[in-house]
């Protein structure tokens, strides 16, 4: 049986649909784990540790003060439907989709992390890159490990 975590009510573009918060810092990435930074990963608690994955989620990530992750309402969201979010956002490499099943018009297959998306995939994400992997400051930002590795 699968598991997933369900809208209870509407949500509205923009809204914090959940607050994921860190549970513990693990010594290597699982199929569980989020990916908080370069050597890092985390586990969250509950119902954030339980939310899919979608090639065209309808959540995007933002880093939040817990050490964690908030789940941002894309669009609006009705009461019933289940949440996900682009497991690519967070993971520079990931083993937790190694088959996709979300079905999406935009399925990319599996989610095998940020380093092997395409541009078009990384623009799609927009604001909703962890801070790690975003330009928004560092030294050493995915983006720009990202690039260099297209640009060979």
């Amino acid at each position: 049986m699968r598991l997933g975590v369900f809208a209870l009510r509407d949500f509205v573009l923009g809204e914090v649909v959940l607050e994921g918060r860190l549970v513990t810092v693990v010594e290597r990435r699982t199929e569980h784990s989020f990916q908080v930074d370069w050597d890092r990963h985390v586990e969250l608690d509950s119902p954030a540790r339980l939310v899919n994955h979608s090639c065209m989620p309808n959540t995007g990530i933002r880093d939040n003060g817990a050490d964690g992750y908030d789940f941002i309402a894309l669009h609006g969201i009705r009461a019933g439907t289940e949440i996900c979010w682009d497991y690519a956002s967070t993971e520079w490499e990931s083993i937790a989709v190694p088959a996709c099943a979300c079905a999406s018009a935009d399925c990319r297959g599996a989610s095998l992390g940020f380093r092997h998306l395409t541009h078009e995939q990384v623009d799609r994400l927009g604001e909703f890159i962890a801070c790690y992997l975003s330009c928004r400051g560092g030294s050493r930002t995915g983006r720009e490990v990202w690039h260099r590795q297209r640009e060979r």
